[in-house]
């Protein structure tokens, strides 16, 4: 059977609806897995024909008839409970956060109730989230708290470089103030239990990056390496039997990661991780939900208010998730198999 992936339909204020739509359009992508839209037909509807993306929509009644629907059928689509949004698209709004969390919401219960195998998220605006009256840092907490996972976390990548977070989505104040020894200790087994799980990699070559310049140089720019990140590569190693590299330069491991020396880089807070990521460019780029029972994968961009509806919103990075999406769920069938038959 082919994998049933729900699609949320993203931020109704930004462009993650007009990208979704422009993908799950392709015949290619139809044939060779049964997609599920979670959001307004109407408002689907209407942004397609702005965006002059053409594609038909059909409203089912729940997820069993939509996976159903044939590669040739109109793209199905299960209507959300919230009232559809009539804000303007290009600024933060509750209506968008409200429809966009509860597509999410029910996208990731799906995956747990075995009714889809994965979840592909356009980009959700965090303001909106927030005016909505929701307090999650972004989509990782939610399919996190979702899952009830105990350590989850965002795998980012971007070619041969692929960087786990210890922090994400705060102020930098906030995330440097988070970081203490079992923090750390958590993201480096998180780390090796990703590579195993999602990645398939037996042997992973895991590195934590440092948080000073030159990683401190001993104690003269800073004291966290010696306080903070080499207690926790020993206890991580103590605890879980997983022993990490590091704390390595963080001018440097970037680039090594990129050159594929290490198969994952653990990052201290977002920028040290996303601004190498982003300067490899966007369109082969991706994130991973790790951690938690939901397989779930995203494009590397924001809503991008300010773009939305005027036709220079690039589908790529989206079509480039979806297919890093099918591949994970190839190799997780494969696992399943091979576990079944040992």
């Amino acid at each position: 059977m082919q994998p049933r992936i729900a699609v949320p339909q993203g931020d109704l204020g930004g462009i993650g609806p007009e990208v979704a739509l422009t993908v799950l359009a392709r015949p290619e992508l139809r044939s060779r897995c049964r997609p599920l839209l979670l959001g307004h037909r109407a408002s689907l509807e209407q942004i397609a024909e702005e965006c002059g993306i053409v594609v038909e929509l059909q409203a089912v009644p729940d997820a069993e008839a939509g996976f159903a629907a044939a590669a040739g059928d109109a793209i199905p689509v299960l209507e959300l409970e919230c009232p559809p949004p009539h804000d303007e698209p290009g600024a933060p709004a509750a209506s968008f956060g409200r429809a966009a969390i509860e597509a999410v919401l029910r996208s990731g219960s799906m995956c747990l109730e075995g009714r889809a195998d994965a979840v592909v998220t356009p980009p959700i605006h965090k303001e909106s989230m927030r005016l909505a009256g929701f307090a999650f840092e972004g989509q990782t907490q939610i399919f996190g708290e979702l899952s009830n996972s105990r350590r989850y976390g965002m795998l980012a990548c971007n070619g041969n470089l692929r960087v786990l977070l210890a922090t994400r989505h705060m102020p930098l104040r906030e995330a440097l103030g988070r970081l203490e020894i079992n923090l750390i200790a958590k993201q480096i087994r998180i780390a090796f239990e990703a590579a195993h799980n999602d990645l398939g990699i037996a042997n992973p070559r895991v590195v934590l990056a440092g948080l000073n310049p030159h990683a401190g140089e001993y104690g003269a720019f800073g004291k966290e390496e010696l306080k903070i990140l080499e207690p926790a590569i020993e206890m991580a190693e103590r605890e879980y039997g997983f022993r990490a590299a590091g704390p390595a330069v963080p001018d440097v491991v970037f680039s090594e990661g990129a050159e594929g020396k290490w198969d994952i880089v653990i990052a201290l807070y977002h920028d040290q991780a996303f601004i190498p990521l982003k300067l490899l460019g966007r369109d082969r780029a991706h994130t991973l939900f790790v951690g938690g029972k939901i397989l779930r994968v995203s494009p590397m961009h924001g809503s991008a208010y300010d773009i939305a509806r005027t036709g220079q919103a690039e589908a790529e990075p989206f079509a480039f998730a979806f297919d890093r999406m099918l591949e994970y769920v190839a190799r997780r069938s494969e696992t399943k198999q091979g576990a079944s038959q040992s």
